[in-house]
């Protein structure tokens, strides 16, 4: 029984055939590198990066403290609901967990201090 690799180089179509010369493969090498177009040099401009990069940090300066002086100029307002007073009882006092979903479902919770579990049996 013959080997995998006898029938392989038996059946080699290129096992006879020559390699290239030296001075094929030099013209080879040569059309292929006159076929990459050059590329120019890209020089950065820093102190046009530079110009712009201080730009921005003092819009964004101007920004920040545009923002910190309306929050100081901005009136107090008065609550519109009424807070429950400190002197209530505890059992009277309920907090209530509002948020909702980004599909758009409202959850509310509703805590009672005063609810205690128990087990019946």
């Amino acid at each position: 029984m013959t080997d995998i690799r006898d029938r392989l180089r038996d059946a080699d179509p290129l096992l006879s055939d020559p390699a290239l010369s030296a001075d094929d493969i030099a013209a080879m090498r040569r059309r292929v590198l006159d076929a990459v177009p050059e590329t120019p040099h890209v020089v950065t401009d820093w102190k046009r990066t530079l110009a712009i990069a201080a730009a921005v940090t003092l819009m964004a300066g101007a920004g920040i403290d545009t923002a910190r002086r309306a929050s100081r100029a901005e009136p107090v307002r008065e609550p519109s609901a009424p807070v429950p007073a400190a002197t209530a009882p505890l059992e009277t006092m309920k907090t209530q967990l509002q948020f909702s979903t980004p599909g758009g479902t409202r959850i509310i919770w509703t805590i009672d201090p005063a609810f205690h579990l128990t087990e019946n049996r």
